[in-house]
């Protein structure tokens, strides 16, 4: 009887360490997200279901970067593109799960999720967001997304972060952008961070809350650049003009209630956005670009 006791005991734990083996490595870490992949046709519909009869929800052109959630069956993948969320069929993408680099603006799903400077639970703990906080995510690597924050560049699990769609495109190409595009990106990216903080007049620090120029005035300053503290002078003295056109993500952008002087100033972010500290209702959002004052250039 013991003997048929003990062999039962042994069979119970050998299934049970044979199940937890099946588990694929990266299960135990939550990712949700395998990698990403390039577009490789001229134009690829994004479909509701893996068939070619479901709605399409989108095009897509050449080149552009997608992340690969999981792989449907032989035929179609699951996709996230700018926060859409839908099917491709796999013989017109490239470079699966290799093409690690994109751009998109993720919001973080959970509180006290760790950054970390790599994509594994090992690592060592960079910060920690909570829910609603705005990351801008520049890659992914074995599911995790590579993230750039006010503490810098690390990484941060898949299952944490929804990519929006608030931010600048996909892109699988950065290495022909020039240093003041990139430093503008940078700063662009250290002021999403401040969304959703509250708008107090006169103030200019994160602990106390941000004022239009006040805000424009703290970011620049992260940067070792040293603005005038009022809008009206942001816009009179610091910087040069720009047109429409020239815009680029971390110019500035200026408003005017009397249409004789800056009266108002955000941030520009990047696909015809920009943010800014509001007013004390809403604090620091972001907004759609539509007619302005005039824009500058500060870098």
């Amino acid at each position: 009887m013991k003997t048929l006791k003990k062999l039962v005991f042994t069979a119970l734990v050998l299934a049970v360490a044979l199940s937890v083996m099946a588990i694929p490595a990266f299960a135990d870490e939550g990712v949700i997200a395998w990698g990403a992949a390039t577009v490789d046709v001229d134009l690829l519909n994004v479909r509701s279901e893996p068939n070619t009869e479901s709605t399409r929800l989108s095009v897509l052109s050449r080149d552009t970067i997608v992340v690969v959630i999981e792989k449907t069956n032989d035929e179609w993948y699951k996709i996230n593109y700018l926060g859409t969320e839908g099917y491709v069929a796999c013989e017109y993408l490239r470079d699966i799960l290799e093409a690690e680099n994109f751009k998109a603006t993720g919001t973080v799903t959970g509180d006290d999720v760790r950054m970390r400077k790599s994509h594994s639970t090992d690592s060592a703990v960079m910060a920690a967001y909570d829910t609603g906080t705005t990351v801008s995510i520049i890659g992914i690597n074995h599911g995790w997304y590579k993230i750039v924050t006010a503490a810098g560049t690390g990484y941060m699990r898949s299952d944490y972060i929804s990519i929006t769609g608030g931010g600048p495109t996909f892109t699988s190409d950065t290495s022909d952008t020039t240093a003041n595009s990139s430093l503008g990106q940078q700063i662009a990216n250290y002021a999403l961070q401040f969304e959703g903080y509250k708008y107090v007049y006169g103030e200019e620090s994160p602990s106390k809350g941000f004022d239009c120029s006040g805000l424009t005035y703290y970011v620049y300053g992260q940067f070792g650049y040293k603005l005038e503290r009022r809008a009206s002078l942001q816009c009179k003295n610091n910087g040069r003009f720009i047109s429409r056109s020239e815009l680029q993500p971390g110019d500035l952008v200026f408003f005017s209630t009397n249409g004789s002087y800056a009266t108002h100033v955000g941030i520009y972010i990047g696909n015809n956005q920009y943010i800014h500290a509001s007013t004390a209702k809403t604090g620091v959002k972001i907004s759609t670009l539509n007619e302005y004052f005039a824009a500058k250039r500060i870098i």
